[in-house]
């Protein structure tokens, strides 16, 4: 009886030294296959480096700065005739002016009516920009080269000094008309778009 239990706690301690040792190679190969995987893991965890983007505020106020940006100008000269009660007794009571005119209509973009909201920031060198529609700034009629080529009075009649003026606004009008005409809106958008790249790249944005 002694004999039969001493050999069943031999077998009993053999089978648990192996359950111990089959244990610690399981427990080292997991440690070994889950390792690499924790290390991926603080890897991951590792802070990124921050990327900062430019104020967009900042930006448009430095845009803000150039205001009025005239872009575009068109040169005028005309010939313009204007008269008055030519109609009575073959112009004995009326009055004829030739006047030759001289002047420029300039257009560009204003820039201080742009806003935080006209700038979007897409990364640290890379904007999107929304200018303000072209307008016209300036129609000048030039006064020292422009002059009255002409004046034919009837002889019933005096020269009429608001003809002169009448026809100067009608120059101014003719100027604008003119100068529409040949697209200088179009240009100075285009303009201001170019102008606006070379600032922002001198800005340091691409």
């Amino acid at each position: 009886m002694k004999k039969l239990a001493y050999v069943l706690l031999v077998i009993f301690l053999v089978v648990a030294t192996a359950a111990v040792f089959m244990l610690v190679v399981t427990l080292r190969g997991v440690q070994s296959v889950t390792a690499p995987v924790g290390d991926l893991f603080r890897d991951l965890a590792v802070e990124a480096t921050p990327v900062i983007l430019p104020n967009p505020v900042v930006v448009v106020q430095e845009i803000n700065s150039l205001a009025r940006l005239e872009t575009t100008s068109y040169a005028f000269q005309d010939v313009l005739q204007i008269e008055r009660n030519q109609d009575l007794l073959f112009g004995a009571f009326g009055e004829t002016l030739l006047f030759v005119a001289y002047g420029e209509v300039i257009a560009g973009v204003d820039l201080s009516q742009m806003q935080p909201e006209d700038l979007q920031v897409v990364s640290p060198t890379t904007v999107m920009v929304h200018l303000p529609d072209a307008e016209i700034f300036v129609t000048d009629l030039d006064n020292e080269r422009s002059y009255v080529a002409n004046r034919d009075i009837g002889i019933f009649t005096d020269a009429d000094p608001q003809l002169e003026t009448l026809i100067r606004q009608e120059a101014d009008s003719r100027m604008l008309e003119a100068a529409l005409e040949n697209g200088i809106l179009d240009r100075a958008d285009a303009e201001a778009e170019a102008f606006i790249r070379s600032f922002l790249l001198g800005l340091g944005f691409e």
